[in-house]
């Protein structure tokens, strides 16, 4: 069977491929700068290997409502700048050296330039707002960046949080990865001219879309091996991040939560640790558990999306959802 058929991520590129093509242009065009550093950072990030599911929700939702104009295009931008600034700020914070299984930029052109080459893209999407001159979009975008803002130092004061709870988890996942994912299924109805309450439900339908693609992440840091992953697995705890897998496992064993404490005082990995808190998650199942709860909110997802639209598109937009919770990549 033809890959494409039955991986909804990979028929969703497919049927976007003109729209995706134009969001493409207008990233080009948008990194225009004859500040070298500028576009050098830009396209290597952008073009580093990501699903560009931001972009590709905002086009689906678009095409559900059979939209015919050109709002979505620069608005599908505007929510990937927006991303890429925040994840070129992340990785410093992190001090990542990988990104998508590639060196990530501050791994390449340092701390400084990243920092300032992620505020560029802030603000070059703030322009690109400006012009569109929508002050509903102008707003809902502004509360995202804050929101995103808010969830990165919410993260940060969590480091090491040894009593996080679910709810705490997924406050965090909500603030820092899912309203990006609301945005754009708001930015797709919201330029289709859809009533308030379909529009509210397309933002809540991406919200739970992240939330469970954040999860699988969450999961998959335990489970998949490194040449899959990108990154080291267990790279999470190696970040202070106690994230939904752990949480679940340590409720079960203070062994576990004794030796997470030791990691916290040290600040890091030794000897075994690595492979130990792996084989304690497992024993306890807390893959399981967080792939469930992915699971439940992509079917909460599901609920929200209308009955009417492009069946197919709808379709799609239900497959996704389902992937996003059992994806292995």
């Amino acid at each position: 069977m033809n890959q494409a058929t039955d991986n909804p991520l990979l028929q969703a590129i497919a049927l976007c491929q003109s729209d995706m093509a134009k969001v493409n242009a207008c990233i080009h065009d948008n990194l225009k700068s004859d500040i070298m550093m500028i576009p050098a950072i830009g396209h290597y990030i952008v073009g580093s290997g990501g699903k560009r599911l931001r972009p590709l929700l905002c086009l689906l939702i678009a095409k559900l409502f059979r939209y015919s104009g050109e709002r979505h295009i620069p608005m599908s931008v505007v929510v990937e700048f927006i991303h890429t600034a925040s994840l070129l700020h992340d990785d410093v914070v992190d001090s990542s050296d990988l990104r998508r299984g590639n060196p990530s930029a501050n791994g390449v052109w340092g701390n400084q330039a990243s920092v300032l080459v992620g505020d560029y893209l802030f603000s070059r999407a703030f322009q690109m707002m400006v012009a569109d001159k929508d002050m509903v979009m102008l707003s809902l975008m502004s509360d995202v960046t804050n929101a995103l803002a808010e969830g990165e130092v919410l993260q940060l004061s969590r480091t090491f949080h040894l009593e996080m709870t679910e709810e705490e988890c997924l406050e965090v996942i909500e603030r820092k990865t899912a309203v990006l994912f609301a945005a754009a299924a708001e930015v797709g109805a919201h330029v289709s001219n859809q009533d308030e309450e379909t529009v509210r439900k397309m933002s809540e339908y991406g919200m739970c879309l992240g939330v469970a693609f954040q999860l699988m992440d969450d999961a998959l840091d335990y489970l998949a091996e490194a040449e899959e992953a990108g990154k080291p697995v267990g790279h999470d705890l190696e970040e202070g991040k106690i994230t939904l897998p752990l949480i679940h496992a340590m409720h079960q064993d203070e062994d576990l939560a004794k030796r997470v404490e030791d990691i916290s005082e040290r600040d890091g990995y030794e000897g075994d640790d690595r492979e130990w808190i792996r084989n304690k998650v497992h024993q306890y199942q807390g893959t399981e558990y967080t792939m469930q709860r992915a699971k439940d909110y992509a079917e909460r997802a599901k609920a929200l999306l209308p009955e009417s639209g492009d069946a197919e598109i709808l379709k799609l937009l239900k497959d996704l959802a389902d992937f996003s919770a059992q994806r292995m990549y």
